[in-house]
């Protein structure tokens, strides 16, 4: 299992536990409102860590296609120049 896969099974367990004490909230009256407050800005903790990884390996990815594609003129430039001798 990789980071992004545990922090959303963590971000999806912490939603979960948010939405059972907001429902026992409304209706038993029992957790805190900082407890619900503290869960539910764990969850986004959560999704917004796996939503910058996420972004470093796009950023990650687009820097190579670049780096590829700037290969590849250097090819054809070569070849041009190889060419017209």
């Amino acid at each position: 299992m990789n980071k992004r896969q545990i922090l959303n099974i963590l971000f999806w367990i912490t939603l979960i536990i948010a939405v059972i004490l907001v429902i026992w909230r409304i209706f038993g009256n029992s957790p805190t409102e900082l407890s619900i407050v503290i869960v539910l800005f764990l969850t986004l903790i959560f999704k917004v860590w796996a939503i910058s990884d996420e972004t470093k390996e796009f950023k990650h990815e687009v820097k190579m296609s670049f780096v590829k594609v700037k290969k590849d003129f250097d090819d054809l430039k070569n070849k041009l120049e190889k060419r017209k001798k």
